[in-house]
């Protein structure tokens, strides 16, 4: 390692930047050049300033501009959080007064943007601590829909448990970004559909199918397995296969691989069924509140106040705003660290490290900022090099901090990716079928000081 401790193997950089072998001090030496292997051992032209990067100085303007946007949070950023929900409940108003009349673009469109924006914007903010020191405790990530049905029907009922997502996205997700930990690693979660066989037609039917059913059919049965292994573990237990299984597997482990493995509702049948959880309890705790609501409480109004036919018509257009609310959060959520310009990692890092902050950045890509409507419509999560930076910040905090990241990247060499959100779509699309690969952040050339033991 170099003063700074930032450059291993020094004497690979040195030779030539492709595969092969070279003599090193009289022995041969098997060169690997980075990007595609995380045992690289030098490094091709677009990684050059891994070696270059001063961990040291990185670290502390980042903990400098942290602080500075910590300690300006205050009345400012409540209020502007209080106009956002406002602009998210009236969303979803209109939409729910509208409904009933005809089945119409506009009230499918304004519901399905109450629904992502009630999630992508205030709860993730709020559960992330967001307003815990700025709001006297309105917006407290510790009371925010959770402890029971009626605090999660009044802060944020959606497909998802509160609880599991705070576990799955807060705690994994953030902490092991890019890495096999992380339950949002999409080459990881798509592996399957990446290595099938099938035409490119049916590859893409499946992305499709999996765009406007991704958060009951994905998300909410994976974030609630993470949740049960969190709590098995807590407990000092493991995973098993049920008493009620199949004799064969009653009471044994479940498999290792399973444990990593992405839990859709497929999963609940077969041999997989009730291994992390009971079916029974998942539909009931998880599913049901919000398919009550939502799809016969609200259209069930609807057709008592103005007969069969507004009930029929806002059964429709509640469907229809699902399946588009599923594919407006696809394309602001799962876009956000999947492209072959985008990094992932093989091993661990200490928070707020140095190498944390590199990788909530290389491994993160924004869209087109700078205003709120624009943030809206794009859920606020056009910030998620800030956001993954420092995540405990307000929606106003991340407009503040964009441009400061952005020109600290360029004053390290660091890359600093922004394009259009569809152009970021084609990015995950490609590593969903198979197109393309992230690159792998060769280990060699880690800062080695800040990595730990997974």
């Amino acid at each position: 390692f170099s003063e700074a401790g930032r450059r291993p193997l020094d004497r690979f950089a040195r030779l030539a930047m492709c595969q092969g072998d070279a003599t090193v001090h009289g022995a041969t030496v098997e060169l690997k050049v980075s990007g595609k292997s995380y045992d690289a051992t030098t490094l091709a032209p677009e990684d050059a300033w891994i070696e270059k990067l001063d961990h040291v100085t990185f670290k502390a303007e980042v903990a400098r501009i942290g602080k500075e946007l910590a300690d300006q949070q205050g009345p400012a950023d409540v209020a502007h959080l209080n106009k956002i929900i406002c602009w998210s409940r009236l969303s979803t108003l209109i939409g729910l007064a509208t409904m009933w009349y005809s089945i119409n673009p506009i009230s499918i469109f304004l519901l399905s943007l109450g629904t992502m924006t009630r999630w992508t914007i205030v709860a993730h903010h709020v559960c992330h601590g967001g307003f815990d020191k700025c709001s006297n405790g309105v917006y407290n990530r510790f009371k925010f829909g959770v402890g029971s049905l009626a605090r999660r029907c009044t802060d944020w009922l959606d497909w998802m448990l509160v609880e599991a997502w705070n576990v799955e996205h807060n705690q994994l997700h953030h902490y092991c970004l890019g890495e096999i930990a992380d339950p949002d690693l999409v080459e990881n979660n798509l592996a399957s559909l990446r290595e099938d066989k099938a035409g490119a037609f049916f590859k893409y039917a499946k992305v499709v199918f999996f765009m406007v059913t991704w958060k009951f059919f994905y998300y909410a049965p994976n974030t609630f397995k993470v949740l049960s292994l969190h709590e098995l573990r807590r407990n000092g237990k493991e995973a098993t296969f049920p008493a009620d299984a199949h004799p064969k597997y009653a009471g044994k482990p479940v498999p290792e691989r399973w444990l990593d493995r992405p839990w859709t509702i497929a999963a609940l049948v077969g041999n997989s069924a009730n291994v992390f959880f009971r079916r029974s309890v998942f539909f009931s705790r998880v599913l049901g509140p919000f398919f009550v609501v939502r799809f016969l409480l609200l259209p069930g109004i609807a057709g008592l106040l103005f007969g069969q036919a507004a009930y029929t018509r806002s059964l429709v257009s509640l469907i229809l705003a699902e399946l588009l609310t599923n594919a407006h959060a696809f394309l602001n959520i799962v876009t956000n660290h999947a492209g072959s310009d985008l990094y992932r990692f093989e091993k661990h890092c200490t928070p707020r490290s140095s190498t944390f902050y590199l990788r909530a950045i290389i491994s993160s890509a924004n869209f087109w900022t700078g205003s709120d409507l624009n943030d809206f419509m794009h859920g606020w999560l056009n910030y998620q090099v800030e956001h993954h930076m420092w995540p405990d910040l307000s929606p106003l905090s991340y407009q503040k901090a964009q441009p400061l990241v952005k020109a600290l990247c360029k004053q390290h060499g660091v890359p600093y990716v922004q394009h259009s959100v569809f152009w970021r779509l084609k990015e995950t699309v490609d590593i969903m079928v198979g197109n393309s690969s992230m690159r792998k952040f060769p280990a060699n050339f880690e800062n080695q000081a800040d990595l730990v033991e997974n």
